[in-house]
């Protein structure tokens, strides 16, 4: 893990663990934590890469890899496409959602490609209010994956959406809900 002696970065620094950002500084962590941002891990936080891009896009944080060298926003997102051909897609989701003052979340655990709290509630103080599956606008949603989706938002509480991105990165939203009659 870099030190603050090796580290090159410019004011808050975190550092690259594999596809996860961690944050030492007790004084950053609990700015980011307040805002919303990661996930507490013994004495560190840990960012996944949406959160590391938004920030570092932000100036808010920097990133090093673990001798210390500056890693920029643009391998932060290579990283995350390498992993995931629809990283581009989700993560001009994620921050268009950040913007609007939503705190966001990973949600995939929750069969969701992200999880949305209400407006200026952060994790811990409210529960979801929207799961977040994101789409491009060629990408075709049948019957049965609808169904899926608004039966499983359903059965944890949640308003189920489709965040639909154009090939102008233009971003709409669409709540998907069941009726009961």
């Amino acid at each position: 893990m870099a030190t603050k002696e090796t580290c090159t970065c410019n004011g808050p620094c975190a550092t690259l663990m594999e596809t996860k950002i961690i944050v030492d500084d007790a004084t950053t962590k609990g700015t980011l934590v307040e805002k919303g941002f990661g996930e507490g891990k013994g004495r560190g936080l840990v960012l996944d890469l949406f959160e590391a891009i938004y920030l570092t896009e932000k100036g808010k944080l920097s990133v090093c890899d673990n001798k210390g060298k500056s890693i920029s926003t643009k391998k932060l997102l290579t990283l995350g496409l390498e992993s995931d051909k629809n990283f581009y897609t989700k993560n001009a989701v994620y921050a268009d959602i950040k913007e609007k003052g939503y705190c966001i979340k990973t949600g995939l655990k929750f069969g969701f490609d992200f999880r949305v709290y209400p407006k200026g509630k952060k994790v811990g103080e409210a529960h979801s209010e929207y799961g977040l599956h994101v789409a491009t606008e060629n990408e075709k949603l049948n019957m049965t994956q609808l169904s899926r989706m608004t039966r499983l938002a359903g059965n944890i509480h949640l308003k189920a959406v489709i965040a639909v991105v154009d090939r102008e990165d233009e971003i709409n939203y669409y709540e998907a809900e069941r009726l009961n009659l």
